[in-house]
């Protein structure tokens, strides 16, 4: 009964990241968006099943170009530390 949903194959979770780092990095390649996030913080507020797609989404709520889902101008907002965690 409390067993979270299976992600789809592919996508990172919180969790894995969980083990590697303890914040990550948040940056914007088209707005000055820049941070870091504490995973235990995202953990306990949005579950270690979360996939970190969502979380990009998640973060970038209130962006204009994210809501608005132009895909020609789509908001940039990214993890830059990612590909270095998992090589």
């Amino acid at each position: 009964m409390g067993r979270p949903p299976a992600m789809p194959a592919g996508f990172l979770t919180l969790a894995e990241i969980a083990g590697r780092v303890a914040t990550l990095e948040v940056a914007c390649n088209r707005c000055d968006r820049r941070g870091r996030l504490r995973i235990d913080s995202l953990v306990t507020e949005h579950g270690p099943a979360l996939p970190i797609p969502k979380l990009r989404r998640t973060v970038a709520a209130d962006c204009a170009k994210m809501q608005a889902g132009h895909m020609h101008d789509v908001c940039g907002v990214h993890f830059p530390e990612l590909s270095r965690l998992f090589l």
